[in-house]
C-alpha cells in the first residue's frame, strides 16, 4: 500500500492521470513510450548485446576484485582478519552466495538500476553481522518521516518491515540532489536504448524475410475490396513460399511489384549499428574497445587501458561500495579505531610479465620492497632470509652527507 500511495501522491503533484487512456501518468513509472516506439525497462539493458556486455564487464571485474576490511596500525595497515566482517566480505557474505557473485550483483544492480540494496542479519543482543543479502531494488521503498530515513522492505512473504539504514545498507549510485536512490539509465536513456532496439528489430525483420523488401503490387484489372484482400494474402504466401523453396517468384503480365522499404545501404545500417555501439560505451562509460568496438583502439599496452578502465569506469563503483560499507556495517567506534574497507586493484594493474618485472627491479631498488613481498605479489612461496630491505651503497641520507662534510671541515682545521 506504500508504493501506491507514494505513486499517487507523484501524480498529484505532476497534475497527471493514470488511465489506461492516459499515457502521460505511466511514464513515471518508467515504462512510458519512446521516439522509436519501443517500450523500454530495466530488463531492456540487458538484451542490448553491446549493453549487457558493458554491464557484465564491469560487474564481473568489480567481483573479481578482492575486498578486504584493513585497520590502521601504529606500524601502518594491515588486514584486519581477526574480525568477524573480513570472512563475510571477502569469502562469503551468506549462505547461498560467494563473495565474487554477491559483488556482481552490488554492481549489476548499481549499472542497470542505479541503486543497491543490501539486507544485514546481526544478533540482537551483540550486534554481530552474521549475513548480507543483496535485495532487488523493487522490495525497497525508501522514506523520509520527521527528518529520519526509514526503508519499507517487502518480504517474500508479503510482510512490509520497516528498517533503518544500517539494516539495509543503501548503496546509492549517480544521482541528483534531494533524490534518495540514483539514476537508472533506462530512466534517462530511454529513447537511445530504444534506438538500439529498433535497430536490431529492423535488420531481424529484414534479413528474417530474405532482404526481400515490402513494396506495392500494380495491375491494370479492377477488382473489389474482397478481392484486393484475397489478392494481398495470396501474394504473400506466394513469396514466402518461393523464398522458402528457394524458387525465383514469377508475376502476371500487367502485374508489377514495386519495392518501398529503403535499402540497407541507403539507411546506413551498419554505420547506425557502429554508433549505437558507441553510444552504450557513454552510457555506461566503458571503452569502447572493450565492448569489441576496435577500429579506434590506441592503447599501447594491457596495463595503459586497464587504468583507464579503473580510473574511469570502476573506481566510482568501487568508492561508493567501500562508502556504503563503511557507512552501514562498520560502527563509529570501530571507525575510529582505523577500521575500513578496502578494493585491493593491483591485480587488475599487474600488465604483462616484463612491466612486472620493471616495476619489481625499480622498487627493489630503491628499497620499498623485499624479496618476499615480491614473491608474495607473483604468488610464489616465500623463502626464510628474504625479507630484508637492500638500498645502493651510493646512495646515503642528505643529513649523513651533511655529517661527512663536516667531518671533513673539522679534520682539515
Amino acid at each position: 500500500m506504500n508504493f501506491f500511495r507514494q505513486l499517487m501522491l507523484r501524480l498529484a503533484v505532476k497534475g497527471t492521470d493514470l488511465t489506461l487512456t492516459s499515457p502521460e501518468g505511466w511514464q513515471i513509472l518508467g515504462h512510458g513510450p519512446t521516439w522509436a516506439k519501443v517500450p523500454v525497462v530495466a530488463d531492456t539493458q540487458l538484451q542490448i548485446s553491446a549493453a549487457y556486455s558493458a554491464i557484465r564487464l564491469i560487474a564481473e571485474t568489480v567481483g573479481t576484485l578482492p575486498l578486504h576490511l584493513m585497520q590502521e596500525t601504529g606500524s601502518g595497515r594491515v588486514k584486519a582478519t581477526s574480525h568477524n566482517l573480513y570472512g563475510l566480505v571477502h569469502d562469503q557474505p551468506n549462505e547461498y552466495m560467494t563473495s565474487v557473485e554477491w559483488k556482481e550483483a552490488v554492481v549489476v544492480s548499481l549499472a542497470t538500476m542505479g541503486q543497491s540494496y543490501n539486507y544485514v542479519e546481526s544478533f540482537e543482543s551483540t550486534g554481530r553481522v552474521v549475513s548480507i543479502q543483496p535485495v532487488h531494488k523493487s522490495r525497497v521503498t525508501p522514506q523520509v518521516r520527521d527528518g529520519v530515513i526509514r526503508y519499507n522492505l517487502t518480504r517474500p512473504t508479503g510482510v512490509v518491515a520497516e528498517l533503518q539504514r544500517r539494516q539495509i545498507c543503501p548503496i546509492r549510485g549517480f544521482g541528483g540532489v534531494g533524490e534518495l536512490e540514483g539514476y537508472a539509465p533506462h530512466r534517462l536513456h530511454a529513447n537511445s536504448l530504444a534506438l538500439t532496439v529498433a535497430v536490431e528489430k529492423y535488420g531481424a525483420e529484414f534479413f528474417g524475410s530474405g532482404a526481400r523488401p515490402t513494396g506495392i503490387i500494380t495491375t491494370k484489372a479492377e477488382f473489389g475490396e474482397k478481392s484486393r484482400n484475397q489478392i494481398r494474402a495470396g501474394f504473400a504466401q506466394y513469396m514466402r513460399d518461393s523464398w522458402t523453396k528457394g524458387e525465383l517468384p514469377v508475376l502476371d503480365g500487367e502485374t508489377t511489384y514495386s519495392p518501398v522499404t529503403t535499402p540497407n545501404d541507403e539507411a546506413q545500417f551498419i554505420e547506425t549499428r557502429k554508433l549505437q555501439i558507441a553510444e552504450i560505451a557513454r552510457i555506461y562509460r566503458v571503452p569502447l574497445h572493450m565492448l569489441m568496438e576496435m577500429d579506434k583502439a590506441s592503447y599501447a599496452n594491457t596495463e595503459q587501458a586497464n587504468k583507464h578502465f579503473l580510473d574511469y569506469t570502476l573506481l566510482s563503483y568501487l568508492k561508493r561500495i567501500e562508502a556504503g560499507l563503511n557507512s552501514c556495517l562498520l560502527t563509529a567506534q570501530e571507525r575510529s579505531k582505523g577500521y575500513y574497507f578496502k578494493f585491493d586493484v593491483r591485480g587488475l594493474l599487474r600488465g604483462d610479465s616484463t612491466q612486472r618485472a620493471q616495476y619489481y627491479v625499480s622498487m627493489r631498488t630503491a628499497g620499498a620492497i623485499t624479496q618476499n613481498e615480491i614473491r608474495d605479489l607473483e604468488d610464489m612461496p616465500i623463502k626464510q632470509g628474504a625479507d630484508d630491505l637492500h638500498v645502493p651503497l651510493n646512495m646515503a641520507p642528505s643529513s649523513m652527507l651533511a655529517d661527512i662534510l663536516a667531518g671533513k671541515t673539522n679534520g682539515a682545521a
